[in-house]
């Protein structure tokens, strides 16, 4: 299994074609809008419950911040949510969510990934997959669809 930052880089890179292909093709938009729904929340939350969980007693402030970006995710997600497809608003929303969500994703690979390797050991990055790989199914479960 790959380590923890892997799978999270592998993550972003999945959200980030799923907010491309919402952008670019209105024939898969509906399915693409599910996924999104259960993947983003999955992946934030799998992200706390291991990796900010772990780094938080060592890099508060960074964590915070994390935190804080995320919030404001799930309330931007939340609002595209209740834009009907074919409303003018809706691409609008969407550019800024992709926005939001794409500056988070390099924030965290930056300053997140970095201080993740300076304060865990490369046995720490593994053992963290596999609880990533769980609290996203756990997440999964509860997705609405």
């Amino acid at each position: 299994m790959a380590q923890i930052l892997e799978l999270i880089k592998e993550d972003h890179d999945f959200i980030k074609s799923l907010l491309d292909e919402l952008a670019s093709n209105p024939d898969t938009r509906d399915v693409r809008c599910i996924t999104l729904r259960r993947e983003l929340p999955g992946h934030m939350y799998a992200e706390e419950a291991t990796l900010y969980a772990r780094l938080r007693s060592v890099v508060p402030e960074e964590i915070r911040q994390s935190l804080r970006e995320h919030a404001e995710i799930h309330r931007m997600l939340a609002r595209f949510e209740a834009i009907p497809q074919r409303d003018e608003a809706w691409m609008p929303a969407l550019a800024a969510l992709t926005e939001q969500v794409e500056a988070h994703f390099a924030a965290e690979e930056g300053e997140v990934f970095a201080r993740a390797e300076r304060h865990l050991d490369p046995g720490d990055l593994f053992e963290l997959s596999e609880g990533f790989e769980q609290e996203k199914r756990k997440a999964a479960q509860f997705a609405v669809m």
